[in-house]
């Protein structure tokens, strides 16, 4: 008879089953006896020891979702970032190049008057021709410097 704080949980063993029969053999054995004292005792551990393997199990499941999750936010974090990142890079070199460009422009316009400027027909002096030895030069040039000169 159960009482108020307790309840009497049966279940049947059928020997048609090896698995069945197995524990009947367990509850027989004098083992179970030292062990656990009674069939109670034992049916009561086992079951506790299930229950809380399941609830383990759970608990690591939902860890495993939660870690899941947090990876994956924090993967999506770090690939907004990443592009943030990008594009600011390619915003300082594309306002570089700009600025690159503009100073080569500015240069070339500064550098293009001087070379345009018209040159005084008086100050061009007449350009010696490679192979020819200058008259102004008072020095005595050899007979072999002169005979390499006239071969080129």
């Amino acid at each position: 008879m159960a009482y108020d704080d307790s309840v009497t949980v049966s279940f049947r063993l059928s020997f048609n089953k090896e698995e069945d029969k197995e524990i009947l053999r367990f509850f027989s054995s004098e083992t179970m006896r030292i062990c656990y004292g009674d069939k109670s005792k034992f049916i009561k551990s086992a079951l506790i020891r299930a229950v809380q393997g399941i609830e383990r199990n759970e608990n690591d499941n939902r860890l495993i979702c939660e870690m899941n999750t947090q990876r994956t936010v924090i993967q999506e974090t770090m690939t907004g970032e990443a592009d943030r990142v990008i594009n600011a890079i390619k915003l300082i070199v594309k306002d570089e190049m700009e600025r690159i460009i503009g100073l080569q422009v500015s240069k070339e316009k500064q550098e293009a008057p001087k070379m345009t400027e018209p040159i005084e027909k008086g100050s061009m002096e007449a350009a010696s021709c490679f192979g020819e030895v200058p008259e102004s030069s008072c020095e005595d040039v050899s007979e072999d410097v002169m005979a390499f000169l006239a071969d080129l």
